[in-house]
């Protein structure tokens, strides 16, 4: 079993828990490219899209969402970064 680890950021000297599924969430949605026209979908990847990838249900992943609408820009920023050294 993967374990949650507590991640502090730079940015705001916070420390936040962050799971190993907030992270794949947040590599599918730098990997996956926008859907239809931006009038139809707002400029958003949907949660079926991501889901399917993940291999879970829309709602969850909008749970995974909800989890990291709680961080701040530079939270979210220092969070990328890390996903793609990792994928570099």
């Amino acid at each position: 079993m993967k374990t949650i680890k507590m991640h502090r950021f730079e940015s705001t000297g916070r420390a936040r828990k962050v799971t190993p599924r907030m992270m794949e969430y947040l590599g599918h949605v730098i990997d996956t490219p926008l859907e239809g026209n931006r009038e139809e979908k707002n400029g958003y990847v949907t949660d079926v899209r991501i889901g399917k990838k993940m291999g879970v249900t829309g709602n969850r992943v909008g749970h995974y969402r909800w989890s990291l609408a709680r961080f701040t820009k530079e939270e979210i920023r220092e969070l990328c970064e890390e996903i793609l050294k990792e994928a570099a």
